[in-house]
């Protein structure tokens, strides 16, 4: 029988080791001080992707990154066939899958698409997914979500090809001018 140790008190723990503690300020992406070149700055008019990215801040876009990735955010650009080019923009995030695509065999008229099945006629390929908000990763939590009438519209699927035309680049951070890059811990760095 392996050896029981009083891991419960925080003072018997190794320093390195301590409870958890909710610390608000740490986030999953970077913060910017100054903007990188080909970046852009998008402002976040929603926490619809809290606590990634806060309600007044601006989102930090990498301009190059524009390869869909699952569940990452995104900026993405609408064109408007009545405007003529692209007339919005907005925070997303990609949710890709495998998925079957083509024409079922024996039909001429039908247009491709996507099935969840392999079918005759249709071959393996990367079926996409936008999500204007952070839809619950639990199903039983997503349930529960729709029960209560929070969910919203997930646009799709689409082709990877299709998808990466419409992506204006990945969201890498958050700007943060007030903050000075001698204040901040690089990796590797002391």
């Amino acid at each position: 029988m392996p050896k029981r140790t009083a891991a419960a008190n925080p003072a018997a723990l190794p320093a390195v080791i301590q409870p958890f503690c909710h610390q608000p300020e740490l986030r999953a992406l970077m913060m910017f001080p100054t903007l990188p070149p080909d970046h852009m700055t998008f402002p976040v008019e929603s926490d619809d992707f809290y606590p990634h990215l806060r309600r007044g801040e601006l989102a930090v876009v990498d301009l190059h990154d524009r390869q869909p990735v699952n569940r990452e955010l995104f900026l993405i650009g609408y064109e408007s066939p009545r405007l003529g080019g692209v007339h919005s923009y907005a925070i997303c995030q990609t949710r890709g899958k495998m998925a079957y695509f083509g024409v079922p065999e024996g039909c001429k008229d039908c247009t491709p698409g996507f099935t969840s099945k392999p079918r005759s006629g249709f071959e393996p390929e990367m079926s996409w997914h936008i999500a204007h908000w952070l839809p619950p990763e639990d199903p039983e939590e997503y349930k529960e979500t729709l029960r209560a009438g929070l969910v919203r519209i997930i646009e799709g699927p689409l082709r990877t090809k299709g998808l990466a035309s419409m992506l204006v680049g990945r969201i890498v951070g958050v700007f943060s001018p007030a903050r000075k890059a001698s204040s901040m811990r690089r990796i590797g760095h002391a």
